[in-house]
């Protein structure tokens, strides 16, 4: 089973990033835009597991979320992935309280590493990806669009990592929320 665990967004938060697609679907690029509603923010991608592994990963994600309380998070600006004269990802970023988002990341990969699984070897950044870009562009139409676009900072709290499963399907991605952990919750 293709799992990953996240954060999912509210409704207001994905509103407002299929407008900023929409803006820049003008530039003409070649992207793979994410549709809005599987726009989350991954904490840890674990690719296939085993079914009999997913008892004790949504225990390893309760025990993450019981060590936090909610976290205020907001929108803050679009960039790309590695940069913007080599496009791979269109990514809008984050503001807030990343440092303890990242304090609640390490920690799901250090119980997510107790039970085998391999811990991410590049570094935690935390991103909402809105597309993937197919072909690099040829002009700077996306880069200039990218740049260009002020997201609107709105806030929301994080109240809830969630084990997804990922169905991949021709049409895009379909995915299925597994398991719920509450942050702070007993």
């Amino acid at each position: 089973m293709r799992t990953f665990i996240a954060i999912e967004l509210p409704a207001e938060i994905k509103t407002a990033l299929a407008a900023a697609q929409d803006q820049l679907r003008q530039a003409r690029a070649q992207v793979s835009w994410t549709q809005p509603d599987n726009l989350h923010l991954t904490l840890k991608f674990l690719g296939e597991i085993e079914t009999a592994q997913i008892n004790a990963v949504t225990q390893a994600c309760a025990a993450t979320a019981r060590q936090y309380n909610a976290l205020n998070l907001q929108l803050d600006q679009l960039g790309f992935f590695p940069n913007p004269r080599q496009p791979r990802v269109v990514w809008a970023g984050l503001a807030g309280d990343l440092s303890v988002l990242a304090e609640l990341q390490k920690h799901l990969e250090d119980q997510l590493a107790a039970l085998g699984l391999a811990h991410d070897i590049k570094p935690f950044r935390p991103h909402l990806t809105l597309g993937r870009v197919k072909i690099p562009p040829t002009g700077k139409q996306l880069a200039e669009a990218v740049a260009a676009y002020r997201l609107p900072t709105l806030a929301f709290t994080v109240a809830e990592i969630v084990l997804m499963q990922s169905q991949l399907d021709p049409s895009g991605s379909i995915y299925t929320p597994l398991h719920h952990a509450r942050l702070g919750a007993e």
